[in-house]
């Protein structure tokens, strides 16, 4: 998971891709940027304008072919009851064709709850210096960065964040 990180970094450098850099991360601004994300009808949307007011939210950057992101994403739908009050940001670096299977496939795109976005120059991702995924990002009622987790997030964990 680690290197899937790495290897599309590299990919951009090889296919010649300008990668713009953000100069914010997520250990100098608590709040979510304005990066441009693509959802699944491939329209532009602004991550910091999904959180709607007196919602958590929680971010999750996902791979659709992440053995840990797939038991995630069933385990976290399995336990939806407990996420009342949450919205949910899924955001993956990979094709449009990949996401949309995926999210389809997990029934994502029938839960209200869940906006699905491709961060296809890895503005996101940058900002979030990732080092694994799946990475969960929960920013409280008032939009400031509550908590963070790394692909071994316990869901009782979550639950707790994403509720107090």
């Amino acid at each position: 998971m680690k290197y899937l990180i790495l290897c599309l970094g590299l990919l951009c450098c090889v296919t010649g891709m300008a990668q713009p850099k953000l100069t914010t991360t997520v250990k100098t601004q608590q709040t979510i940027p304005a990066v441009q994300l693509t959802n699944l009808s491939n329209q532009s949307f602004a991550a910091n304008k999904v959180q709607a007011p007196g919602k958590t939210l929680a971010l999750v950057y996902f791979s659709p072919t992440c053995s840990h992101c797939i038991e995630f994403t069933e385990s976290l739908t399995g336990k939806l009851k407990q996420f009342k009050n949450v919205q949910f940001l899924f955001v993956s670096a990979y094709p449009l064709a990949e996401v949309k299977t995926f999210a389809t496939s997990k029934g994502l795109t029938k839960m209200p709850q869940f906006t699905i976005g491709m961060d296809p120059q890895f503005l996101l991702g940058g900002f979030y210096e990732l080092k694994e995924i799946p990475s969960i990002f929960v920013y409280g009622k008032n939009g400031k960065l509550k908590k963070s987790f790394d692909s071994k997030v316990k869901m009782e964990d979550l639950i707790a964040s994403a509720n107090e």
